[in-house]
């Protein structure tokens, strides 16, 4: 995905991730999820902007996993501030289908980030 940076340490494995590899996000993306059961995830949202951001984890509202009707995720990231979220109940999360998790970024009235803001925020998933 251009718009999420993957780190995958599953298994116990070793990646590594450049700086240089850390692209500016989107407005709305998905995060690969691995497929056949729950998952381990982590997601860390930085945002260099100078205005708070939110980053929403969506709940399929069709086709997903049997949490699904738990809802939606929204956590706010304070301008120049970062924010490691745990997503380790992707049964809530995921779309069976494609085994992708779905998020926006809007800012923290739920209105659209223009693309400067957008520019300065990046998302990191990690699969644990």
């Amino acid at each position: 995905m251009a718009d999420v940076s993957i780190l995958d340490v599953s298994l116990g494995s070793y990646d590594s991730l450049t700086t240089s590899a850390i692209v500016a996000s989107a407005a709305t993306g998905t995060i690969p999820c691995s497929s056949g059961r729950d998952a381990r995830l982590a997601v860390l949202v930085k945002n260099a902007d100078d205005e708070s951001v939110k980053f929403t984890v969506k709940a399929p509202a069709t086709g997903g996993g049997v949490r699904a009707s738990l809802g939606d995720l929204a956590v706010t990231i304070a301008a120049g501030d970062e924010a490691l979220i745990p997503l380790y109940d992707t049964a809530r999360f995921k779309v069976i289908a494609d085994n992708d998790i779905d998020f926006t970024l809007t800012d923290a009235a739920d209105g659209a980030l223009d693309a400067s803001e957008l520019d300065n925020v990046t998302i990191v998933a990690m699969q644990l």
